[in-house]
């Protein structure tokens, strides 16, 4: 079907294109001549005698306005008004009616028509001034249903919607066992367009989304934006059959993935989706949606664009999740997260010249939970700024315990994620910290992984360069295993980077990690930085960094991880 509503027209500009439908051949040849007299011929008539001859008529042309007798051979009265509301949603619509029956045509408008006329009673006047009238109001009312149900971004569906098109499809599926799937979308690096470009980029961006997606979906399915960065689509038919569906939302993700030009800018960006499928993922809308959710919510966990299909276990996984969130806020709280210590040693004189301070979580009820359950789900939440700050507070703390086993230079080195350095306020908490525990800033190393590095180049660069100011210093960690640039890696404001453990485990086996640590101590070395190798568990690894010119070292072969009065018994122990 056209679409059944031809744009409402600026009255000066353009003709009113208008259904008639009369039976009334007297009262139908009046209101023609009428309102083809008026000025600047302003209006088009088109006249029927029934509603049944009246939908080839609307279902072929778009009208403005439809003028509808309600006395009518064949359908007739309410049911008459009922069939054009819903065949015609965006129509204004006046009825026409007797004197004596008025309650009829106000019945009529409780229905959603815009307007009624008492037939005999209009003149060169009331009639037109009806139709404008009626124009007007429905002009404002498809205003306020468009604001209601539709995005004002994209043009697609929102929510509201999408909830009432799935409940029908659910229906539709149930009655006649079609396939059904519900796929949520979310962006990858959406955000950083909107930082680059703009808000209207990133708008204008949202935009192209929406098309791209309307160009893989069937018309009888259905696209709606949720919020933010998020699509949700209604798959019904052979696409949602699950032989399908894997190719399907693999087409949605190389759409995507295709360069978009957003001002003149070759944009790039990704997307993760979340599929659930009906009746086998939920029986409902409402779990349908939930189960998609929990698959998106996995999809965007491994960082890149994907698909995952909702499971049993997804939801195991996710419920887990958020109970170890919640314990999480408590165990901050509580203070049950304590720091153990790792000492660093020099290779040239085999002195203890630091610690590197590792998070662990003493559960009431579970135990130790290693940091890799529990870290990464602090990471994707403001959780993690509580968390750094309280092991820094804490490392400080513990240091008074133990500063007079050792002799200086010395650092404690704390573990920083991404969030923490893109805090622009970073320096100046840290300071506060360090005043309030009395700890000097040249004891504090603060380390960092390339990854968090290359997320935020400049704001990494103005951050580490406030703190390394103020006496601090920075390590690399993980060198080896991420992406930095070098040109990046020149400009950062570094003293250490620390070789990963899995360029040492086999370095004296394997030819290709003994050459990575060989040129990464001597890059270091060229940008006048010392070198850390993490992981060393034998005397052969220590004494072949040592050879290479390896400056620091730490691993089991020298001392594993402990708690405070481990370490203060350790060193007491190592001083003698």
């Amino acid at each position: 079907m056209k679409q059944a509503l031809a744009e409402l027209p600026e009255y000066s500009k353009s003709s009113i294109d208008i259904l008639l439908i009369e039976d009334n051949e007297g009262d139908a040849l009046i209101i023609q001549e009428m309102l083809q007299e008026m000025p600047s011929r302003a209006f088009s008539v088109s006249h029927v005698i029934t509603v049944e001859m009246a939908e080839p008529e609307y279902k072929a042309h778009a009208f403005n306005v439809l003028l509808l007798d309600l006395s009518l051979p064949g359908l007739s009265g309410m049911e008459a008004v009922k069939k054009i509301l819903h065949d015609l949603p965006l129509v204004p619509i006046i009825v026409m009616t007797g004197l004596d029956d008025e309650k009829r045509a106000l019945g009529a408008m409780q229905m959603g028509v815009q307007d009624y006329i008492v037939k005999g009673q209009y003149d060169n006047n009331i009639l037109p001034r009806a139709i404008r009238y009626a124009i007007e109001r429905k002009r404002f009312e498809n205003k306020v249903i468009e604001l209601i149900n539709f995005d004002q971004v994209t043009g697609l569906i929102n929510r509201v919607l999408f909830l009432d098109r799935l409940e029908g499809a659910i229906s539709l599926a149930n009655q006649n066992n079609i396939p059904l799937a519900a796929l949520v979308l979310s962006l990858r690096r959406f955000k950083d367009v909107t930082a680059t470009l703009g808000h209207e980029s990133g708008n204008k961006l949202l935009k192209s989304v929406a098309m791209r997606l309307k160009e893989c979906i069937m018309r009888q399915d259905a696209i709606a934006r949720l919020e933010g960065d998020e699509f949700i689509l209604l798959i019904t038919g052979q696409l949602a059959a699950l032989e399908n569906l894997t190719w399907f939302a693999q087409n949605i993700i190389d759409a995507i993935e295709r360069p978009f030009t957003i001002d003149d800018h070759s944009v790039r960006i990704g997307c993760s989706i979340g599929v659930a499928t009906y009746p086998a993922c939920g029986g409902d809308k409402i779990e349908l949606l939930k189960h998609a959710d929990i698959a998106l919510h996995r999809a965007k966990k491994n960082g890149k664009s994907e698909f995952q299909f909702y499971t049993e276990k997804l939801n195991e996984e996710l419920s887990e999740s958020i109970s170890i969130e919640k314990e999480l806020q408590s165990a901050i709280k509580q203070r049950e997260l304590i720091a153990h210590y790792q000492p660093i040693i020099d290779l040239k004189n085999n002195r203890v010249c630091g610690v590197e301070t590792l998070i662990r979580w003493n559960h009431p009820k579970k135990g130790f939970v290693p940091p890799d359950k529990f870290i990464p789900l602090a990471e994707k939440s403001d959780l993690i700024l509580d968390i750094s700050e309280y092991m820094i507070r804490l490392a400080c703390s513990d240091f008074s315990s133990w500063k007079n086993l050792t002799e200086p230079p010395f650092y404690i080195a704390v573990n920083l994620s991404s969030r923490d350095i893109q805090k622009k306020d970073f320096s100046e908490r840290l300071a506060e910290i360090l005043k309030s525990t009395d700890m000097k800033p040249e004891y504090i190393a603060l380390e960092i992984t390339e990854g968090t590095l290359m997320e935020d180049p400049k704001q990494s660069i103005l951050t580490l360069t406030e703190c390394r100011n103020s006496g601090s210093s920075i390590f690399v960690d993980d060198f080896g295993t991420g992406y930095s640039s070098l040109s990046y890696l020149s400009t950062l404001p570094l003293d250490i980077l620390k070789i990963d453990r899995s360029f040492v485990n086999d370095i004296l086996t394997n030819k290709h990690n003994l050459v990575i640590a060989t040129a990464t101590i001597n890059l270091a070395h060229a940008l006048g930085l010392q070198v850390v190798a993490e992981g060393i568990e034998t005397k052969e690894q220590k004494e072949l960094l040592a050879t290479l010119g390896c400056d620091k070292a730490q691993g089991y072969y020298f001392a594993k991880p402990m708690p405070l009065s481990e370490l203060t018994e350790w060193l007491a122990r190592r001083e003698k």
